[in-house]
């Protein structure tokens, strides 16, 4: 069956989240586009929560358009408090027929909305000169995805994708134009793409290439999604599949949906330690809009750093949640957390739901040490 385009207007076209995420800092979603021409098999949106209104196995041959998406942005946009959006699907040939990632763009950029893209298409720097007006306005960072620099594992997952040297040659320009850009390196393949070589020539590359931040991910594992990268593994790599079902405890049923979290902690390690090697940071910088509730967000951006830190050392889960809990508690708290601080002491930082004895001591101190407290008033 040929590509279809599937015209529909939307009812909402802004997805907020419930909580921001700690990988990209976004607290909001816009995207024109359902079904993706690119088609990789191990795509998350193939799995079955994402697609309730296509086959995941024509995920790349039914593409529905959201043609009322820019009116729904524009609408939708000045009504929400200001934070970091995921906006625009650059893929081709929905983009080029109709053009709703560039004026979706045009909208942030009007009502000042800081911006974060997720990118494996080189259409994008058709609109480089709206990234960087809005960079000058607010806030943007760009990521370009890259799952490996080897030719044989892209023909494998991704064949129709747009080629590795038109998207280092696209962040590089990205980068020449003062737009701040990095690389999503996701997903890592176990047993294929996540040893230490591997890595650090894809982290090196993305250096030379005017990446200043790597964020690597592992494989996760759901549905048709599941059963496509499988099948993969099993005509290229056939010797791989029985390690692949162990670690994914996949014998009979349904796969896991990620690795056990020793896996991720040990790629997490690597990362992080070729990253500091190469001059790189492997965690994105938050962007805080300013505003009375700005050092709020910082403090929780330290918290889930710092929960992010526990996880590559493979700290008792409750410990972690300690820290995601607080920082989730920090961005929900409506009132000025300095303010809060000075006020009432840490006593005051413990009545922030979540927020004990030991984890309100280390918000006092980096408040202190981060210069949090000075300038307000008694």
């Amino acid at each position: 069956m040929g590509l279809v385009f599937e015209e529909y207007r939307t009812r909402r076209i802004v997805n907020v989240h419930k909580r921001v995420d700690p990988w990209f800092w976004d607290r909001y979603s816009a995207t024109p586009y359902v079904g993706c021409r690119s088609g990789c098999e191990f795509c998350y949106l193939r799995g079955q929560r994402y697609l309730p209104s296509i086959d995941p196995d024509r995920f790349d041959t039914h593409i529905r358009v959201k043609i009322n998406a820019v009116e729904r942005l524009r609408r939708e946009l000045p009504r929400l408090e200001k934070d970091t959006l995921y906006c625009g699907d650059w893929q081709q040939p929905a983009e080029t027929r109709y053009g709703l990632s560039r004026q979706m763009l045009e909208v942030v950029l009007e009502n000042g909305f800081p911006l974060v893209i997720i990118e494996r298409s080189p259409l994008l720097e058709r609109d480089v000169d709206l990234l960087v007006d809005i960079g000058r306005t607010s806030w943007v960072f760009v990521l370009i995805s890259i799952s490996s620099l080897d030719p044989q594992v892209k023909r494998a997952f991704e064949p129709r994708s747009p080629g590795l040297r038109r998207r280092l040659k696209m962040m590089e320009h990205l980068a020449s134009r003062g737009i701040p850009v990095g690389v999503a390196l996701m997903p890592v393949f176990p047993y294929i793409s996540d040893d230490k070589a591997s890595l650090r020539d894809v982290i090196r590359v993305a250096r030379d290439h005017g990446a200043s931040v790597i964020l690597a991910g592992t494989l996760s594992m759901e549905g048709v999604q599941a059963q496509r990268t499988l099948r993969v593994v099993q005509r290229y790599w056939p010797h791989l599949e029985t390690a692949w079902r162990d670690l994914y405890r996949w014998h009979q049923g349904k796969p896991a949906y990620a690795p056990p979290r020793t896996h991720t902690a040990r790629l997490g390690r690597m990362v992080r330690e070729i990253c500091q090697e190469e001059g790189v940071k492997d965690r994105l910088p938050r962007y805080v809009v300013p505003g009375p509730r700005a050092w709020n967000k910082k403090l929780a951006e330290h918290f889930h750093l710092r929960a992010y830190a526990l996880e590559l050392a493979e700290a008792p889960p409750h410990r972690i949640w300690a820290y995601r809990k607080a920082a989730w508690s920090l961005d929900d708290y409506p009132g000025d957390v300095r303010q809060l601080y000075r006020d009432q002491g840490v006593r005051g930082l413990q009545s922030i739901p979540h927020i004990g004895v030991k984890l309100a001591r280390e918000a006092a101190n980096w408040l202190e040490e981060s210069g949090g407290v000075k300038g307000i008033e008694s």
